[in-house]
């Protein structure tokens, strides 16, 4: 299949990429933006006269109390705007000459205040309404059964609140086609559930534009924008920058998209996973215009982002049970311990696994195939390692994947033989796992021919004006000479299959690492503590190919009653790492049970490691629980040794906690301080960590944050584990959570 964003006039989609659309020098007509310098206004939208009363002329170089008043300026609380995020942060609602209007702030990227204001149509509208309608439709989304559940909640709760004829949720792929996974429409409407759309549809710039501003309404399709006033940015002399700007005018291209497919009003929302945009919930209103109030808007963003770190866990969820499925599959497959490991993979068990056709599997001198193969293997998986976009998928090593071989390497094609598609999973030291498909006769439904593309050259061919395509019709397009893509399934169970490789080498050439993975874990508790109205649970996983590291927990009933619950870490792999962390495990179980009293436990084990282990580093985090059995809450005294803060979550969300902090492990020297953190029936604490949430090229307090968000949706630590950890890591990594479930 032709890549629909491709082809003969791709030079005339690069001019419809460099579209500014972030700086259009304009606004629609429903409000008035105004943009201030040190409470100055700078520039004025030119609906100022038609909507509030004076002229743009009339207010610039003024301070905002003189042209909005000094009542409405302070509700607008100027002191805490701040760049971009969720709309509802910077919303108020203020009077101006006895009317009532919506008031959004944000500060933008050149460092102007940029204040928006539109008149609220129902002056007697409750502004917590929406959000209440928000929040019901979220704890209905806590009983969803799958994804599909999801999407078609996502639809029909984001109809409810905000009115629009049709929602559509988008899901996109890989290469940024989107599908339509779920609707919510009016009854009279065509379908466009399960439609796909080309990529081209949403240009890079605004891809890019829309994982920054989560929201965007045109209320109106055929309204006129209205420019700024003057038209540059005072002082920086170029155009104002609205990338979060709500009045934002948009692309004449879009514009004219929309009306190609018959709608009047439109809103779309961000579904942002990581930051990066992988759908969108689409809102279409064919009636007429339709304005949304920003307060409705506001709990519509609000629910659409609950819904999609909904969607993001819940398919964790299936992709952790995916992966255990195929792991367990793979460890009954791979048994024979003296067969070269290319040959113990490469069998015909592999292929239904991982959903191939054929394998082909090299470790240092030896090679092995099952299945279909090219006939020249390792050419076309060279081919395949050079020019496909890399997928990591969680993973540290990319693979990388083709489904149309013919297509992107002509020149290979007297060497294919049957094969269509190939994913290829390097591995360690040059190694590698490759799978292979054949092809697959498939139909693919469209929402419009994707290939249609209006472009107007000049006399001399030049490209002058893109536009979108006009048919939206379902366009069905038979595919030949490809295998089934490789989904992100798959591609997973490719990761899993990798992992399951690499574990295997290293046992064959590292036997230490053996003896390290044996002490590991028999330094963990064979089983935790019984406590009633009380759970313990924990979790550990080791680092890429089974390699261990110093990551321990402990729990452990003291002689008085109470719990201990320790979670710590050395720095390093294999067998030092491993013997330290026990030497340390063991030390602390016995100051425990000696003293009974966590900061008199850590100082003990501060001065074991100054004086026996003066070569490792680590940290920790050491509590001890005590219960009240009338009210069923807890309390957890602990010790924080240069450990990650814990997660306490309810029923409502999750927090980071704020600890009393020491220096690690065997650099403590000063007075040990201690600090203590309550539970109530119906809290987890959860300690964790480092390899959990520390990635290369990734912000700790992003990863924190990621943590504390899935924490607060679930409390299943594999879910966990796979969410934030993924399926590969050059780290282990540890968990350890208590839940006060209350008196039974």
């Amino acid at each position: 299949m032709q890549d629909p964003e491709h082809g003969p006039d791709d030079d005339a989609l690069d001019t419809c990429a460099a579209e500014p659309i972030h700086v259009p020098g304009s606004v629609q007509p429903r409000g008035v933006l105004l943009v201030l310098r040190d409470d100055v206004v700078v520039q004025a939208s030119a609906t100022l006269p038609e909507l509030i009363g004076p002229q743009p002329a009339d207010v610039l170089g003024r301070p905002l109390t003189a042209v909005l008043g000094a009542e409405a300026v302070a509700a607008l609380r100027l002191e805490d705007v701040t760049e971009g995020g969720p709309l509802a942060d910077g919303l108020r609602r203020v009077t101006l000459d006895g009317r009532t209007w919506v008031a959004s702030t944000h500060r933008n990227p050149q460092g102007a205040v940029v204040v928006e204001l539109e008149p609220l149509a129902d002056q007697a509208a409750d502004p917590a309404e929406p959000y209440r309608a928000a929040y019901t439709v979220l704890g209905q989304a806590a009983t969803a059964g799958s994804l599909d559940e999801l999407y078609d909640l996502t639809a029909r709760g984001v109809r409810e609140v905000t009115g629009f004829d049709r929602v559509m949720v988008y899901r996109f792929d890989e290469d940024h086609h989107g599908q339509v996974v779920g609707e919510a429409r009016r009854a009279d409407l065509e379908p466009f559930l399960g439609h796909r759309y080309p990529a081209g549809d949403i240009p890079p710039q605004a891809r890019a534009l829309y994982e920054k501003s989560w929201l965007r309404l045109i209320h109106d399709v055929a309204s006129v924008p209205r420019p700024l006033v003057p038209a540059l940015l005072p002082a920086a002399g170029e155009p104002t920058d609205l990338s979060f700007a709500g009045l934002r005018a948009v692309s004449p291209v879009h514009v004219e998209y929309l009306r190609n497919m018959g709608v009047a009003a439109s809103m779309s929302i961000s579904l942002l996973r990581g930051g990066r945009l992988w759908g969108m919930v689409a809102c279409h209103h064919v009636a007429g215009p339709h304005t949304p109030s920003l307060e409705v808007r506001a709990a519509a963003e609000a629910l659409a982002a609950g819904l999609s770190l909904q969607m993001v866990v819940r398919a964790a969820a299936d992709d952790a049970q995916h992966a255990r499925e195929v792991s367990r599959a793979l460890e009954a497959l791979v048994r024979a311990e003296d067969d070269p490991v290319a040959d113990a993979v490469a069998q015909p068990g592999l292929l239904r696994i991982l959903g191939a056709d054929g394998a082909m599997v090299r470790t240092g001198d030896a090679t092995a195939t099952v299945g279909l193969v090219p006939d020249e293997p390792e050419a076309v998986v060279d081919a395949v390692r050079r020019t496909a976009r890399p997928r990591r998928d969680g993973g540290t090593e990319p693979v990388y994947a083709s489904h149309d071989l013919r297509a992107e390497h002509p020149g290979l094609a007297d060497r294919l033989g049957d094969v269509a598609g190939a994913l290829v999973a390097p591995l360690p030291d040059g190694d590698l796992l490759a799978l292979f498909r054949s092809e697959v006769a498939r139909e693919v439904t469209w929402g419009g021919d994707p290939h249609e593309k209006t472009v107007d050259r000049d006399e001399s061919g030049a490209v002058v004006r893109v536009g979108p395509r006009r048919s939206f019709a379902a366009w069905r397009e038979a595919v030949h000479g490809t295998c089934e893509p490789w989904s992100d399934h798959d591609v997973r169970a490719a990761l899993v299959a990798r992992r399951t490789i690499v574990e295997l080498l290293y046992r064959r050439s590292r036997p230490d690492l053996g003896a390290a993975l044996v002490l590991q874990h028999s330094s963990l508790p064979a089983e935790l503590p019984t406590l009633p109205g009380w759970r313990l649970e924990a979790r550990y996983r080791p680092a890429d190919g089974g390699r261990v590291g110093g990551d321990w927990y402990d729990a452990f009933e003291l002689p008085d009653g109470r719990t201990a619950l320790v979670i710590g870490d050395v720095a390093g792999h294999g067998l030092p790492a491993a013997s330290a962390m026990t030497q340390l495990r063991n030390g602390l179980r016995s100051l425990l049970l000696e003293h009974r009293d966590v900061a008199t436990a850590a100082a003990g084990l501060d001065r074991l490691a100054r004086t026996l282990l003066t070569d490792d580093m680590a940290t920790l985090l050491v509590g001890i629980l005590d219960v009240d059995p009338e009210t069923g809450t807890g309390g957890v005294d602990y010790v924080c040794a240069g450990h990650l803060p814990p997660v306490v979550a309810d029923a409502d969300g999750a927090r980071l906690v704020e600890v009393v902090r020491n220096p690690p492990v065997g650099a403590m020297r000063a007075a040990v301080r201690a600090g203590r953190i309550d539970l109530v029936p119906g809290e987890s604490l959860l300690l964790y960590t480092d390899g959990l949430v520390e990635r290369r090229g990734t912000r700790l307090t992003e990863r924190l944050e990621d943590l504390r968000s899935t924490v607060g949706l679930t409390r299943d630590l594999e879910v966990i584990e796979h969410k934030l950890a993924g399926l590969e890591s050059d780290d282990d990594s540890t968990m350890l959570m208590v839940t006060a479930l209350g008196r039974r």
